[in-house]
């Protein structure tokens, strides 16, 4: 994996991640006597290595995330490859999810809910398999040795080189013989993680569907971005309405394999409108509560106010229109008659 200038992180990067998702779930080590050792930095810098020249990582892990109300463990299962591609499976007592990256789409599927997503020009570049944390200069303190699992381990304590970061205590066990992490603790003061690996593997074949989203369980949204109204005409079969009050600025059309929508957004004398054309709302808008009853041009419709913002709607010949704007029902219902 490619390998990027100073010390952080990234040689846990997957293991780091795996843990934090787990949290989710719930809100003697020997002295320095032997002559001869590397320090700490030496210990890192062999780890990072070590991982920055695999191509591919797999493995199983176990986290357990404790406080002092709680304790929940979760048994992960991950897999990485260059350049950009990740999959995890997480399960514990409560849940089971999924979730990956294959370089251009990311999402997640659990038991009862799922999403993807196109991952736009922006995200693919800053992503990278190797870095799925921000990048951190950390040093690393040598505390000595001990096993892990009959395993011989370098104990590390990390810090961030940035005194002003406000960083967990983390400390890591590296093997001493080919600087594979076996052990990471975080400890924020509330929520201590502890995470076991129980198995790694470099450089192993892994399919490409491996990181693809399950086609059976998660449908692909997408999201296209225009700067004019014809453009975005052009891009639906819907006629969209046209809010000729304010100045158009741009309109998103958001695409899935039930539903379609297209959302305006216009600049009216430095206030927001955002215009809503979308087919396949019929499902999402049938729970809505507190609805008022309201008249646009004659057409029955809903309005609902909530944190400063009205919203208006309706639905003709399958396509549900809606206004939004800061501000109260009556001026919702008075910009959705200007379109």
């Amino acid at each position: 994996m490619t390998a990027n200038t100073g010390r952080r992180l990234a040689i846990v990067a997957v293991f780091v991640t795996i843990g934090l998702l787990a949290a989710g779930a719930v809100a003697g080590v020997s002295g320095l006597s032997e002559m001869g050792q590397p320090s700490g930095d030496e210990v890192l810098d062999q780890t990072e290595q070590r991982y920055d020249a695999a191509e591919t990582i797999t493995g199983t892990a176990t986290v357990t995330v404790m406080n002092d109300s709680a304790s929940k463990t979760a048994t992960v299962e991950y897999a990485a490859a260059e350049p950009n591609k990740t999959w995890a499976a997480v399960t514990s007592e409560t849940r089971s999810y999924e979730m990956g990256t294959n370089g251009t789409v990311v999402w997640a599927v659990g038991e009862n809910r799922s999403y993807a997503r196109e991952l736009t020009a922006e995200s693919v570049a800053m992503n990278d398999s190797t870095d799925p944390v921000p990048e951190e200069n950390v040093t690393a303190t040598l505390r000595g040795t001990s096993e892990v699992n009959g395993e011989s381990t370098y104990v590390l304590d990390l810090e961030p080189t940035n005194e002003s970061i406000d960083a967990p205590n983390t400390t890591l066990w590296v093997d001493t013989e080919d600087y594979r992490v076996h052990k990471m603790t975080t400890d924020d003061g509330t929520n201590r993680t502890e995470l076991t690996v129980e198995e790694t593997n470099f450089n192993v074949s892994i399919d490409d569907s491996q990181f693809a989203p399950p086609a059976d369980r998660v449908a692909v949204t997408t999201v296209e971005t225009y700067d004019t109204y014809d453009a975005a005409q052009s891009a639906t079969d819907m006629d969209l309405p046209e809010y000729e009050n304010g100045t158009f600025e741009e309109a998103r059309y958001i695409s899935r394999p039930e539903s379609t929508a297209v959302v305006q957004q216009y600049d009216a004398d430095s206030e927001n409108v955002t215009v809503l054309s979308a087919t396949g709302a019929l499902r999402y808008l049938e729970d809505v509560e507190n609805g008022t009853a309201v008249q646009v041009n004659g057409q029955n419709a809903t309005a609902i106010e909530r944190d400063d913002r009205a919203v208006v709607y309706w639905t003709e010949d399958a396509v549900t229109t809606g206004v939004v704007v800061e501000g109260t029902t009556d001026e919702a219902v008075a910009a959705a008659e200007e379109l």
